[in-house]
């Protein structure tokens, strides 16, 4: 390994350089920090900024970097440099932040910087810069496993990223819940009418994807291995299994209905004319944009919704939670009849 080299870069930007004498904390990373090379900068994050750095990374041999500006959770991507151990000291949140700008204080907060210089400084000198794991794998395909509208999407979307995809599916088609809707909650303006799912557009959309692989009346049976290297037990309904290699795993495995068998005493179960969201969704599709019927064939007239059915409850086999989507479904379902 090289020789250790510390560069500390100091930043002015965000009012650190109105606050603290940046020149003199320059001097401490040099002096007591043992700094080879510190600099200060209007704007450390900006590109003339990164550009420095990158410079004396590149020609003065610098390997341990102290940046000296915001908190090391803002502008991570802009100060990860390769091969180089990088120390983020907080002079933003961690010290003007959080004291007061009086005037009789300054001497207070100036030290408190320097102290905090002083610090990243030793730090970074018992950091390493971080090697990649050697056993990591690069196997670049991604297995889904639901055939959804949110597995699809996961699918289409890595394809366009140039991913090749294994979509597994536990059922005979793909669409999930979605292709079972009649309509579903329109997303934008003017927001009037129900819109088409666009489940049958997905469907076509994956099923002419050269890189998607569908996988229909499949389950995951065994997975083993680490992300960039797993190795996954594909099982058909028929028989037979098939091992595949795959990088990532998206679970897109859906949801299971409530069971409304356990709310006789709103009447489901003893009224065929009582039913839950999906029992009105059936019934819309079977209408197909004419008038809705109920079990005895004749057309509905007036709709009760009752909301909340079996959630929001302290009441045992109940949901203590709400399920977050029937206002909205109950919405729309309520513009099939308008």
């Amino acid at each position: 390994m090289a020789d250790m080299k510390v560069g500390a870069y100091i930043c002015k930007g965000c009012g650190i350089g109105e606050r603290l004498n940046v020149a003199q904390l320059v001097n401490i990373a040099q002096k007591e920090g043992k700094a080879p090379i510190a600099r200060e900068h209007e704007f450390l994050c900006n590109a003339s900024g990164v550009e420095m750095i990158k410079n004396d990374i590149a020609n003065e041999g610098v390997n341990h970097v102290v940046i000296a500006a915001c908190s090391r959770r803002a502008k991570a991507e802009t100060f990860n440099f390769d091969n180089v151990a990088v120390n983020r000291t907080n002079l933003r949140e961690g010290v003007i932040w959080v004291t007061p700008a009086d005037d009789d204080k300054k001497e207070i907060v100036q030290e408190m910087a320097a102290d905090y210089i002083r610090m990243g400084c030793a730090e970074v000198k018992k950091m390493e810069a971080p090697q990649a794991n050697p056993n990591h794998g690069n196997n670049r395909r991604i297995l889904v496993v639901g055939g959804g509208i949110s597995g699809m999407t996961a699918a289409l979307e890595a394809s366009k990223t140039g991913y090749d995809v294994l979509l597994v599916e536990k059922t005979g088609a793909l669409g999930g819940w979605a292709a079972k809707l009649w309509k579903r909650v329109p997303n934008r303006e003017p927001y009037a009418d129900p819109m088409d799912s666009g489940v049958d557009a997905m469907i076509q959309a994956v099923s002419g994807d050269k890189r998607i692989t569908v996988h229909l009346n499949s389950t995951v049976t065994k997975t083993s291995g680490a992300p960039g290297q797993f190795s996954v037990d594909i099982s058909k309904e028929s028989g037979g299994t098939s091992t595949e290699n795959v990088g990532a795993i998206i679970m897109a495995s859906g949801f299971t209905q409530f069971d409304a068998n356990k709310l006789s005493h709103y009447g489901y179960g003893k009224s065929a004319n009582v039913v839950d969201q999906a029992g009105l969704e059936e019934l819309a599709k079977k209408a197909n944009g004419g008038a809705i019927k109920r079990a005895d064939g004749k057309e509905v007239k007036s709709v009760v919704f009752v909301q909340c059915a079996g959630q929001r409850s302290p009441k045992e086999g109940e949901l203590s939670y709400c399920s977050g989507h029937c206002c909205n479904t109950s919405i729309k379902q309520a513009m099939y009849f308008k």
